[in-house]
């Protein structure tokens, strides 16, 4: 006999957690190797390879969302350069391709790391069909760029090698280098 299982509404934030991570697996596997310059590419700003590592408490976070946004010459457009964490907490940014970098000059960093999580267990739901909220999982001081605190340089010779050391103390860090 098949055991039914009666439809139950998606928890809430559940589909945020799937936007999110399609978003971020978009953003960081987008395009392919073979790229053609073309007119609009053209303009693209120059950018230099650029990273870093993300530390909360001494130890590194993994699949955090790290975005570097600096102002173009004339002030007028805001770019953006986009890297994700791995298991050691390194990253490496990408602005227009995968891996391309960070266009040199001073940036405000926005650092946010989110999961899924059971804030009101409901007895009797196995803990797979606990109804789930997506929370920022780092302090939420880190996570919109402009409020951030954070900033980097980042300089057309380099290394522009970024350590953040994050904790839920204040005042904000700077980037070691």
């Amino acid at each position: 006999m098949i055991a039914h299982r009666p439809n139950r509404p998606t928890p809430p934030g559940a589909r945020h957690v799937g936007v999110m991570l399609i978003l971020a697996l978009l953003l960081l596997t987008g395009g392919c190797s073979r790229y053609r310059e073309d007119e609009w590419s053209k303009q693209w700003p120059r950018r230099v390879p650029a990273g870093g590592m993300v530390e909360f408490e001494g130890k590194p976070v993994a699949d955090a969302a790290v975005v570097f946004v600096t102002l173009s010459a004339d002030g007028k457009k805001e770019y953006a350069a986009v890297g994700l964490t791995d298991a050691a907490g390194k990253f490496r940014l990408k602005t227009f391709r995968p891996n391309d970098g960070a266009i040199p000059g001073k940036h405000l960093v926005g650092i946010e790391k989110t999961a899924a999580v059971v804030t009101n267990p409901v007895r009797g739901l196995s803990p797979e069909d606990q109804p789930k909220v997506v929370k920022n999982v780092l302090p939420e001081k880190y996570r919109v760029y402009s409020k951030s605190g954070l900033e980097a340089e980042v300089t057309e010779k380099g290394p522009n090698e970024f350590v953040f050391r994050l904790d839920n103390s204040s005042p904000v860090p700077k980037a070691d280098r």
